[in-house]
């Protein structure tokens, strides 16, 4: 009895254990059930990112490759567009070249023909100075003629006395007469001058410089004192020699022909119009100075004056005129700097193709606008009735 309850405690025993046991797998069998259901879960998330970036890479991939394609259609475009602007560049190019050789050539002719033209002009001159020169010559002797005559006679031929002081006083009116022609051909030719320089179609010397400007102030300041002191001479003996008077005259007049034109070329230089009015002002207020010397200076203007106002009349007008071209040569030194950095100062951003054209342009525009003013000179009909002096 004893061993058989020894059995059924052992029994017992086994049976607690056995349960013990299969509560312990039952709750581990519930932790692995958990732990699957766990990794299930994870093994879904895991392929939903999967998949996800899979799709993010694959649309990510054909963003890129319509970015490539867009990016090498845009290439392609570009570079079309560029050549063909290059082509068209290069084709203008040359045909503006083409055009500007064929303005130079015509340019060239133009001006051979104009220094043909000037050359006659300048052997005419020569010729009727230099006929001049022998009746002033035969004058001169017909003169000293008579008064030797006249010496020879003695005093008691009135008669002929009267006709030597009417042959003299006709000889000194046509001499004044001479002289006031060619002064009012100076002048005529300062007018025009003016004109010239207030026409804007006229760009004026377009290859003038400052420094050149400056040595044409120059100029005029001497040929201005020359004329004065030359004019002085000839109103102390008003019967002398005038060739003084008439060279100063007209190397005045030539000299503010030049200067006028070189101002208004040189004003090109100028920053803002405001400066360019002043140099157009003052440049034909010196102008209008410098014609009054022509003006008063003729035998109708002088015999309204009283003999003591006659010098200072010439005084006056040069003391003007050495102050206008002193306000000139003010001006024209103002432009120094400009005219020397010209070159120099660029827009270094600025393509270099368009500053050629521009350049090319330019240079196409005044060969037009010279070529235009050369026709209009030779078309221009020349009347017969202006004197060598009034042409020139």
């Amino acid at each position: 009895f004893k061993q058989a309850n020894l059995k059924a405690n052992s029994a017992a025993e086994v049976m607690s254990k056995m349960d013990k046991l299969q509560g312990d797998m039952r709750n581990k069998n519930m932790e692995l059930a958990d732990m699957m259901r766990e990794r299930d879960r994870a093994m879904a998330d895991l392929q939903r990112l999967e998949n996800s970036r899979a799709d993010d890479l694959e649309r990510l991939r054909r963003d890129l490759e319509d970015s490539e394609d867009r990016a090498r259609e845009l290439s392609r475009n570009r570079g079309s567009e560029a050549q063909d602007m290059l082509r068209k560049f290069n084709g203008e190019k040359d045909a503006l070249q083409r055009q500007l050789d064929d303005r130079a050539a015509e340019a060239e002719q133009l001006r051979r023909e104009l220094d043909r033209l000037r050359a006659e002009h300048e052997l005419q001159h020569q010729t009727k100075d230099d006929e001049m020169a022998v009746l002033q010559a035969g004058m001169d002797h017909s003169i000293v003629a008579m008064a030797n005559l006249k010496k020879q006679m003695g005093g008691g031929q009135s008669d002929l006395q009267r006709r030597l002081d009417s042959v003299l006083a006709e000889h000194a009116l046509k001499l004044r007469r001479i002289l006031d022609s060619i002064l009012r051909s100076c002048a005529d030719k300062t007018d025009e001058a003016v004109f010239n320089l207030n026409d804007p179609g006229n760009p004026g010397n377009m290859t003038a410089t400052v420094e050149h400007v400056l040595a044409t102030v120059e100029q005029a300041h001497d040929l201005g004192k020359m004329l004065s002191s030359s004019f002085a001479r000839y109103l102390t003996n008003p019967d002398g020699d005038q060739t003084e008077v008439i060279a100063a005259a007209v190397g005045l007049s030539n000299g503010l022909e030049h200067l006028l034109a070189n101002m208004k070329g040189v004003s090109r230089l100028a920053n803002g119009e405001d400066v360019v009015e002043r140099i157009i002002k003052a440049s034909r207020q010196a102008a209008l100075v410098g014609r009054q010397f022509f003006t008063k200076g003729q035998s109708g203007a002088m015999e309204q004056l009283k003999p003591s106002e006659r010098h200072s009349i010439i005084l006056d007008t040069n003391h003007e005129l050495q102050l206008s071209l002193g306000t000139l040569t003010t001006l024209a030194e103002s432009l120094v700097r400009r005219d020397v950095t010209k070159v120099s100062v660029t827009n270094t951003s600025e393509d270099i193709s368009d500053l050629v054209e521009r350049e090319m342009l330019s240079a196409a525009r005044a060969i037009d606008e010279a070529v235009m003013r050369l026709q209009s000179l030779a078309n221009q009909p020349r009347d017969s009735s202006l004197t060598d002096r009034q042409v020139q």
